[in-house]
């Protein structure tokens, strides 16, 4: 499995962005993804061998909170 973070979606497509291959991004149908994952999000995700999602899981969370609260940091 791979891990990527869900940069945002565009029209049908959530944009995905490989976080071992900096700036490699993919597109993805957004139906696939948009009932449990949001932009920020961390996804380890399989892939069959059409390309198709085998398997995904949400390992991070992003939160906006979170993320304020390590500005000062």
């Amino acid at each position: 499995m791979n891990t990527y973070t869900l940069d945002r979606y565009e029209k049908d497509y959530a944009i995905l962005v490989q976080q071992s291959l900096a700036k490699n991004e993919i597109m993805v149908l957004k139906e696939r993804l948009i009932a449990f994952a949001q932009p920020g999000d961390i996804l380890s995700i399989d892939f069959d061998q059409m390309g198709n999602l085998r398997q995904v899981e949400v390992i991070v969370k992003y939160e906006e909170n979170r993320m304020n609260d390590l500005e000062g940091v």
